[in-house]
């Protein structure tokens, strides 16, 4: 490494640690004066502990440096920000914002930290690890979260693609097990959209998730689960204005920058692909298999493969590393929508190890 690598990888560390050790601090003072919870607030010192044990092995190495290549006036990043930096809608919201915020840096940490120390790398990703698991704890998942988690198979109905009518592809769908359903209807005016919505929000009520694609306004009208945006819609902040921050709100991404910005913005799932070029995603490019590993060994949040998954294409995604998978087509024009819905359920769970 050069000298100007070097002088680079100072500033990136001086950075990360500063925003860990902020992020530490807030979630700390949380869970001891708001919670008064003493498991919480003692796991959390732990790990300011062994934070500091990393950050002493990197100053053992770089001595002064860290310090020396500090410059926040020449910093270009402290000239930028977001609307939503500077609004918090309650104390969960701080929380979350600083624990995405301290994973983001451990992340940071990790990968520089290994150009210098493998142990101090290391020490780094174990913390990492355990705020998530901590994480889960102070935000808690609501059974419909716990669900997204858990799900398989996401069915998309478009009626105009369906060998019959949405509703019925709707049923049938779930029959075969369909653990999510997105009614995707991207030119029906919103009247006969809500008709539709609705119907298919009571017939999936109990028995799988029903997420619309955009259109918060409607989702909130009928108590969907959630809906699914793309790049250029409403941001997920707006979205869980409209909706209230217990629905669920999913992502398009076409490669790993998005899916680490919806990870960010507080996305509850991504979109990965379109996997393999397809009619319904005509605009965008294929991302193929590389973009699903990559999805398989970094995403934060819950991933679904799309784009042209069919009987030919799933066992070459779930090799690749998917867990769950969102279907159009393939199922919902088939001749026997449930039997199609059931196949493809029962391979991605045989690929889990879970049938």
């Amino acid at each position: 490494m050069n000298e100007i690598e070097l002088g680079g990888v100072c500033r990136i560390l001086d950075a990360n640690i500063n925003r860990a050790q902020e992020g530490l601090r807030v979630c700390e003072e949380y869970v001891r004066f708001v919670r008064e919870d003493v498991e919480l607030t003692t796991r959390l010192k732990e790990l300011r502990h062994s934070f500091r044990s990393a950050e002493d092995i990197l100053r053992a190495i770089l001595g002064s440096r860290l310090l020396l290549q500090r410059d926040t006036p020449g910093d270009i990043g402290t000239q930028i920000s977001v609307s939503t930096e500077s609004e918090r809608r309650g104390i969960k919201s701080v929380v979350k914002a600083s624990l995405r915020r301290l994973e983001e840096a451990l992340r940071v940490l990790e990968e520089y930290s290994k150009t210098l120390s493998g142990e101090a790398g290391g020490i780094f990703e174990g913390i990492r690890y355990k705020v998530y698991d901590i994480e889960k704890v102070l935000l808690g998942g609501s059974a419909m979260q716990d669900r997204l988690r858990e799900a398989a198979l996401y069915v998309l109905i478009t009626d105009n693609l369906s060998s019959v009518d949405a509703l019925t592809a709707c049923r049938e769908a779930v029959d075969g097990g369909a653990d999510v359903i997105q009614m995707r209807e991207k030119e029906m005016e919103d009247g006969e959209f809500y008709e539709l919505a609705l119907k298919m929000q009571q017939m999936c009520a109990g028995r799988a998730l029903f997420l619309l694609n955009d259109r918060p306004h409607i989702a909130s009208l009928i108590g969907a689960d959630g809906i699914h945006t793309g790049q250029g819609d409403l941001s997920v902040h707006l979205c869980k204005r409209l909706m209230g921050e217990d629905k669920i709100v999913g992502k398009s991404t076409s490669g790993a920058v998005y899916a680490e910005q919806a990870y960010a913005d507080g996305a509850d799932y991504i979109g990965v692909g379109p996997v393999y070029p397809t009619n319904t995603k005509e605009h965008r490019q294929a991302v193929g298999l590389e973009y699903v590993r990559w999805a398989a060994a970094n995403a934060k949040i819950p991933y679904f493969c799309i784009g042209s998954i069919n009987r030919e294409t799933l066992h070459g995604v779930l090799e690749a590393g998917a867990r769950a998978v969102a279907v159009c087509t393939a199922i919902i024009n088939a001749s026997d929508i449930a039997a199609e819905a059931a196949w493809f359920k029962e391979e991605i769970l045989k690929a889990r190890g879970e049938a």
